[in-house]
């Protein structure tokens, strides 16, 4: 996906990878990133004149691992969307590992970011 896009928004969309591999071990639902990915690219890519950068990380902390998908985000443009991708990726995460994962977004400074804390 992000590579189509690429060839779409070219320098437009920037992508940073940051991945532990000792969170490799977690347990996702499949497909759970990508409408992540997707809502930062309609959000904060396809808005933006300048485009925009979109950061995966994964982070093991003891038992739990951490997942963050971030996107910067214009002041004050781009369609509000639903929540229905946030939702459904909340509920899938939630059906998969109960009351141990947790599903938190943030808006800040520019930034819009989702994080997932899931169980190893």
């Amino acid at each position: 996906y992000l590579e189509i896009e690429q060839i779409r928004f070219g320098d437009r969309l920037q992508v940073q990878w940051s991945l532990d591999p000792g969170a490799d071990a977690a347990r996702l639902p499949p497909l759970l990133l990508q409408p992540l990915v997707e809502n930062a690219v309609l959000h904060g890519v396809e808005p933006s004149a300048t485009g925009a950068k979109i950061r995966i990380s994964t982070t093991r902390r003891g038992g739990m691992v951490v997942v963050k998908v971030t996107n910067s985000a214009p002041a004050g443009s781009g369609r509000p969307g639903h929540g229905l991708a946030l939702t459904n990726v909340r509920e899938r995460l939630l059906l998969l590992h109960d009351v141990q994962a947790q599903f938190k977004t943030t808006c800040k400074d520019g930034l819009f970011q989702v994080r997932l804390e899931i169980p190893l």
